[in-house]
């Protein structure tokens, strides 16, 4: 996937949650919301014991995130020349016609390029991230920042299907000709047209999940099993486990329980959560495979990503 066959590094992810912890059961009406929009699993199953909440402009957070990410990297606003934003479908209506301006002003990116990838749900920074290592076609290019916001207005908004909604931006930083801390083998997002219509069942969850997970271990050149950890979307515990089984992806695999504890479900930030996560905990380590994968009704997206030598 990498142009003119040079190395593009993925690296200096950065987190910014909400600034205000909540705990879930203080939403007024709590049980009532789960059991309504949960067919009458258990909520405390789950495992989300607090969420967070932004208490100021979602473009501060941004910011923030995206700043820490190019110092992390050593890198200046004046090296970046794009910058593709991910966001779910609600959010994206929630941001100001003016946002990306007002991110790349902020920031003194007066000179990158904004772009916007979205529609896809809970999937949409997995294609932002293709999207990014593209953009390097492009000779003149050396750094590319992607960055994955979700967040909530309303706290009865936030409880919805499996799933307990909390606000972030994740941002990192794409480099031409260094390793970084990863580098992406391949990557796909599919589209499950029962799931578009609004009545997808488990076969059809399971045939676009096979079918994504397919694409991506044959384009990379890799299998399952050569796996170390999968970096999971953070959805209910039990169905979490559950769907992952259904498509192979072994449940000891899985990292997504001690971020969905303590931040709940970031929309399209999932993933690069947990993988900030387990290697805060862990380390990621050259040559090791990872997954980054997320779904959402009508999508089924996964990334396979290496670790580089440093």
């Amino acid at each position: 996937m990498n142009s003119d066959h040079k190395v593009i590094g993925i690296g200096s992810f950065a987190s910014v949650f909400g600034d205000v912890v909540c705990k879930p059961e203080n939403i007024p009406d709590f049980e009532t919301l789960w059991e309504t929009v949960s067919f009458g699993t258990d909520f405390a199953e789950m495992g989300c014991t607090t969420y967070r909440k932004m208490s100021g402009p979602a473009l501060d957070y941004v910011v923030e995130a995206v700043r820490r990410s190019l110092r992390d990297a050593g890198t200046t606003p004046a090296d970046v020349g794009h910058l593709v934003f991910a966001t779910s479908d609600p959010t994206l209506a929630l941001l100001p016609s003016g946002f990306a301006g007002d991110v790349l002003l902020a920031l003194g990116m007066d000179t990158c390029v904004p772009h916007l990838v979205s529609y896809q749900r809970c999937c949409s920074s997995l294609t932002a991230l293709q999207h990014g290592e593209r953009l390097f076609a492009d000779p003149d290019v050396t750094h590319v920042v992607v960055v994955a916001l979700d967040f909530v207005p309303e706290d009865r908004d936030r409880v919805r299907s499996y799933a307990m909604f909390g606000d972030a931006a994740v941002s990192c930083v794409l480099t031409r000709d260094d390793p970084g801390l990863l580098r992406l083998l391949s990557s796909a997002v599919k589209t499950d047209p029962a799931g578009l219509r609004g009545n997808d069942t488990f076969i059809s969850r399971k045939n676009v999940a096979d079918r994504t997970l397919s694409a991506v271990f044959r384009s990379g050149g890799h299998r399952p099993a050569e796996l170390t950890k999968v970096f999971a979307a953070n959805l209910h515990k039990p169905l979490t486990v559950f769907n992952a089984t259904s498509v192979g992806l072994p449940p000891d695999k899985l990292h997504f329980a001690g971020t969905l504890a303590e931040y709940g479900h970031c929309g399209n930030a999932d993933w690069m959560i947990n993988l900030i996560d387990y290697h805060e905990r862990s380390g990621v380590r050259a040559g090791e495979k990872y997954l980054a994968q997320s779904l959402a009704p009508g999508f089924y997206a996964c990334g396979l990503l290496e670790g580089s030598a440093r």
